[in-house]
């Protein structure tokens, strides 16, 4: 019901405006008898052509409020995913800078394979990398999250959609 709310609400007051101007025609313009449907082409016309608007335009009411709804909805969403990112990009870099005192420990002992080491560094870049990518989605989808990490999509830019929102990093 809610929507069709506008809607339900103009084809009532279209219902109401007929009635009332077949009362005024009546009452006011002392009409021997109360007409529902004027016989007079010219008054119909009048009144058909107002009530085709009241409902158009009750129509219209509810389609603009229904893509403002899903609107609000894309971006309260983009909100909680740009909120999201931000967390694990904190989470992440932390993990990160905290494991760079491994990897220097690492490089430090003699007895270490150096080839670890540049798999290491490889592993963190590929991290980094992805972790960009994934906070760099303008239109969220599972498709394009799923896309972003895939470490074996080598493009580098956006993944866009229809849709564009601002990040708010």
């Amino acid at each position: 019901m809610k929507q069709i709310f506008f809607t339900s609400l103009s084809i009532s007051i279209a219902t109401l405006f007929w009635l009332f101007d077949s009362l005024i025609h009546y009452f006011i313009y002392g009409e021997v008898q109360l007409e529902i449907i004027p016989e007079d082409f010219n008054e119909l016309w009048m009144r058909t052509v107002i009530i085709i608007l009241l409902i158009s335009f009750g129509i219209f009411a509810d389609l603009f409020s229904k893509k403002l709804l899903t609107k609000e909805k894309q971006l309260e969403a983009l909100k909680i995913y740009n909120s999201m990112t931000f967390a694990t990009h904190h989470i992440l870099n932390n993990l990160l800078n905290q494991m760079q005192l491994f990897r220097m420990e690492a490089q430090n002992s003699k007895d270490f394979n150096q080839d670890i080491i540049k798999q290491y560094d490889d592993a963190i870049k590929e991290a980094s990398n992805l972790l960009s990518k994934l906070s760099d989605i303008e239109s969220i989808t599972d498709t394009n999250i799923l896309a972003s990490i895939d470490p074996n999509n080598k493009d580098t830019t956006p993944l866009t959609n229809n849709i564009k929102y601002a990040s708010n990093k």
